[in-house]
């Protein structure tokens, strides 16, 4: 037995070998991909965990390639030049803005635009022109220019996986790069006068690929640039003709609307357009829901996430097989519960705003269940006037000797306010006996403190004070608080009036306040600016006394 058992491995091995020896596996652009990808990851030559595989790769010194293409002829006499969205490309784009050039880069998925030009003034500084290629608003510094601009490019800079020395070029495997091509050559803004580039690492670059795994929709690239070298393409490849619409699905022109204003454009003009019947596109992440987990179940082998081009799924053939659904996670996001403060147990649950947080798994949308023994909050109390000296420590000693003990404090410190949450412990409204004896208890409401001698720290958010100041000499005074009664719903009615305007709405806000609140101690309604503070109290942590 253990002779066969050893025997059964060898065999195997043999067989594998005269397998591979007979019929040698041919490669596919799945591969080739796969293998530059391992390449450059291997090099450490890539730049980002998540930035190599299935994508454009991001790599080192690319700043370097981006400076090699603005020293060629083909650079320097170009003015339009249009880029993609590569990590790879950004230096070149920001070396193209400097150096006064017009960049175009694609346009937004959901627009019908052919593409988008970065605008920045005829008088912006080095920093401002790069500042325009990091926005996240695509209004600002963008316009937008349509399929009737008569554009003419001087140069297209493309990104790829792996690139030959001779022009063949394989991108990530969407097709959305040669579409664009195909597109841009349809409506005559890529001439025959016009550049294709592409810039990449050293490792992508290889002598040959395979001619049988290019179509005719492939676009081929005229210069490659690398940190170290600028290689030309001596023999100019055939460039698509336009746009392929026999290989397009309804589908596809769904998502990409400029495809389908040209289609009806051309339809109108008398041309017929007949689109591909079945569709067998495979878009990137056809699972639309969010991915969860950690990276190694997101990117692990065989994740049906990965894009996949039309050209893989030919070459694949009837062997492809549908890959099994991935298994939902075992573990669900939970929320660490609220904790206590360390200070005064007084049963009374940190974080005012908890109930208010959503689920964001699962149970999406539903509030999360409020606890059984949190008792309802009736009416609050504001106290104003705080320093910036004043802790909240000391705001708690005091109103322990007044035997006044709210359900939770919001401390606002550094804005000088606070607000007490009062309500009935036995779980029934308050009455109007309990909202008098707590403004009875808080009737000439003043804080003592001791500042100087470094014996206490700096309030929250203060600065540290100065070291020759560590040895002042001891100081105690007293602070009168301004109390203010806000009933339910107070808060929020005070931050709608607040926001009703500046002309005009101190009226609004101290009629609202006024007939919402009480105050005492001699203190005014809030209004203005006070009441803007208190409709920010709901984003704000409480503390328990």
């Amino acid at each position: 037995m253990e002779n066969q058992s050893n025997e059964a491995p060898v065999a195997a091995a043999a067989a594998a070998e005269v397998s591979s020896t007979t019929q040698p596996v041919e490669p596919t652009k799945r591969s080739l991909r796969v293998q530059t990808w391992k390449k450059i990851q291997e090099g450490k030559v890539g730049i980002g965990f998540n930035g190599i595989f299935n994508r454009i790769p991001a790599f080192v010194d690319a700043d370097k390639a981006a400076a090699l293409l603005t020293q060629e002829e083909e650079f320097k006499k170009a003015q339009h030049i249009k880029v993609t969205i590569d990590r790879a490309l950004h230096d070149f784009k920001e070396q193209s803005l400097l150096a006064n050039k017009s960049v175009y880069l694609p346009s937004t998925r959901d627009s019908s635009a052919l593409c988008l030009k970065v605008e920045v003034p005829a008088d912006a500084t080095d920093e401002q022109k790069k500042e325009s290629l990091r926005v996240q608003d695509i209004q600002k510094f963008r316009s937008e220019i349509g399929l009737d601009s008569k554009l003419k490019l001087d140069m297209v800079v493309i990104g790829s996986v792996v690139v030959s020395r001779d022009g063949y070029r394989i991108g990530r495997g969407n097709g959305f790069a040669d579409l664009d091509i195909g597109l841009l050559i349809e409506l005559g803004a890529i001439t025959p006068e016009t550049a294709i580039v592409t810039i990449v690492h050293d490792v992508q670059v290889v002598d040959t690929l395979p001619v049988n795994l290019f179509q005719k929709y492939d676009s081929p690239v005229d210069i490659i640039v690398t940190p170290t070298e600028v290689i030309r393409v001596s023999k100019r490849l055939p460039r698509p003709n336009g746009v392929f619409w026999e290989l397009l699905s309804e589908r596809r022109l769904k998502i990409l609307p400029v495809l389908q204003q040209l289609k009806e454009q051309l339809e109108k003009s008398g041309k017929t357009i007949t689109l591909k019947e079945e569709d067998t596109d495979v878009e990137q992440h056809q699972n639309s829901r969010r991915r969860r987990g950690p990276l190694r179940r997101r990117f692990q082998r065989g994740n049906p996430g990965r894009t996949t081009s039309q050209t893989d799924n030919e070459q694949q053939g009837e062997n492809t097989q549908k890959r099994a659904p991935r298994r939902k996670g075992r573990f669900v996001n939970r929320r660490r519960r609220t904790n206590k403060s360390e200070g005064d147990q007084s049963g009374v649950e940190v974080g005012a705003k908890s109930e208010d947080r959503k689920f964001n798994e699962a149970g999406a949308g539903e509030r999360r269940p409020k606890r059984k023994n949190r008792p309802p909050r009736d009416f609050c109390v504001k106290l104003s006037n705080l320093t910036r000296d004043i802790r909240v420590k000391d705001l708690k000693t005091e109103l322990r000797k007044r035997e006044c003990n709210p359900l939770a404090i919001t401390w606002k410190g550094h804005f000088g306010k606070c607000f007490l949450h009062f309500g009935n412990r036995n779980g029934g409204p308050s009455t109007q006996e309990d909202v008098d004896k707590v403004l009875k208890s808080l009737n000439d409401l003043s804080l003592t403190i001791t500042t100087g001698g470094g014996e206490s720290a700096p309030a929250a958010g203060a600065e540290e004070p100065p070291a020759e100041n560590a040895n002042a000499p001891v100081q105690t005074k007293t602070i009168n608080l301004n109390v203010e009664l806000l009933k339910f719903g107070a808060k929020k009615n005070e931050g709608s009036a607040s926001n009703a305007g500046e002309e005009g709405g101190d009226n609004n806000a101290n009629a609202n306040a006024n007939a919402n609140s009480s105050p005492v101690n001699g203190a005014t309604a809030a209004a203005g600016g006070e009441a803007s503070g208190a409709s920010r109290v709901e984003s704000v942590d409480t503390t328990t006394v």
